[in-house]
């Protein structure tokens, strides 16, 4: 029987490994799984607290950093501009007219052709035709201009990306996922409500390249358990990036207006970010200091350990995509609470699979919360109904052909 090679893809991203990004890790060990060769390239260098963790070097064995080798980058640019002058002027000229005329804005397109320019080389010499990003942001940028070398040198390329969420969208000068769109053969979109803010941002005609492909998580390291019946005072376990749309600051202030009815409920906040210390005078002025507890970034396993003992999980968020924290609580069997904006609705469905409130609302956010820890029959009902969600769109191994299927060429991933 003729063996053929595995399919490869190479993917950019700003960082990699990245505690915070482990949707991304898991996307590409169950890419690896299912057969698919996947080659990294990230932007920035990993930070010592990520290289020191267990899985590390391998991952950055296998990963080119693009900014470490911003000499070797411009060299490459110069040379490729060099050897194709006419069709590489024209790759110039889509950088900088993405720019849009800003001056910052095209010296940041500048850096990424460069960063294109090294990319494009590594997957020519490896025979990479597949690139795909995560993130509408710089990664798009670089795999769409790397895309366009290989096609400027003759060589066939195409490339993709995947979009997530809010900070996808806050800028369109600086995303243009238009252009970006317009050029791509597949964009991944984690939710149905983000594919339909990219359908926004496009035109019709474009429409049926933008594919809805979820994060998955693995399953097996998510052990359910019904939930115990809610402490004295309950545990609200949060997990995030400490930034403003998040809505740490109104999870905070229901932990106060609880307090403030005579009912104690603990707050373990796990994450960081710009937000800690806003967050952590923000606890203090509510008086509710001693019952909130910032850990920090957390490793999986400890992440893992505060959800199997959280009582209740809590989402406040303003802007999401679809948060794989609340796929991950929801596996564990941990009741949610959560706010019914952008693609949160189609994961927590009120009253079936978590309760949802409106956003920024700090009395429909407590009165949640103060529900659950009275009522731990409609805790274990939302639990169990959760888990069987997750179950059905998010495994990890089955998202991963998914995302194989809409990236590869057709065949090639085995599908």
């Amino acid at each position: 029987m003729t063996r053929h090679p595995a399919p490869r893809v190479a993917y950019v991203l700003t960082h990699y490994p990245k505690l915070a990004q482990t949707f991304i890790t898991g996307e590409i060990d169950a890419l690896e799984r299912a057969g698919v060769a996947v080659t990294c390239f990230a932007m920035n260098n990993p930070e010592p607290v990520e290289s020191a963790r267990d899985g590390a070097a391998r991952r950055i064995a296998g990963t080119t950093y693009l900014k470490q080798n911003a000499a070797k980058a411009l060299i490459t640019l110069a040379g490729q501009s060099l050897r194709h002058p006419l069709a590489m002027a024209r790759v110039w000229a889509k950088a900088l007219a993405s720019g849009g005329g800003n001056p910052a804005r095209t010296l940041r397109r500048l850096a990424h052709l460069a960063q294109a320019a090294l990319v494009a080389r590594h997957i020519g010499a490896a025979g990479i035709e597949r690139v795909h990003a995560h993130f509408g942001l710089a990664p798009a940028t670089i795999a769409w201009l790397a895309c366009a070398i290989r096609r400027a040198q003759g060589q066939r390329c195409e490339f993709g990306f995947t979009i997530h969420g809010y900070h996808d969208f806050v800028d369109p000068a600086e995303t243009r996922l238009d252009l970006k769109a317009r050029d791509a053969a597949a964009v991944l979109c984690v939710s149905d409500f983000t594919r339909s803010q990219l359908c926004l941002d496009s035109a019709p005609e474009l429409w049926g390249r933008f594919h809805v492909a979820r994060c998955g998580i693995d399953l097996a390291a998510f052990a359910y358990r019904d939930p115990p019946a809610p402490a004295a005072e309950p545990t609200i376990m949060a997990l995030g990036r400490l930034s403003p749309e998040k809505g740490f600051a109104v999870l905070i202030g229901a932990i106060a207006a609880l307090a403030d009815e005579g009912r104690r409920v603990r707050l373990r906040l796990v994450g960081d970010g710009p937000a800690r210390a806003d967050l952590e005078c923000a606890a203090q002025a509510g008086g509710v200091a001693d019952l909130v507890t910032f850990t920090g970034e957390l490793p999986p396993d400890a992440v893992r350990a505060e959800l199997a003992a959280a009582d209740v999980f809590c989402m406040a968020s303003f802007s999401e995509g679809l948060p794989v924290s609340l796929m991950e609580a929801m596996a564990t069997g941990v009741p949610c609470v959560t706010t019914w904006i952008a693609g949160i609705p189609e994961l927590a469905e009120n009253e079936v699979t978590a309760l949802t409130v409106p956003p920024a609302r700090v009395d429909a956010l407590a009165a949640a919360v103060a529900r659950l820890a009275a009522d731990p029959d409609l805790g274990t009902t939302l639990a169990r109904a959760g888990r069987e969600r997750v179950a059905a769109l998010h495994d990890s191994d089955t998202c991963a052909r998914r995302v194989a299927q809409l990236i590869l060429p057709e065949g090639a991933h085995g599908g």
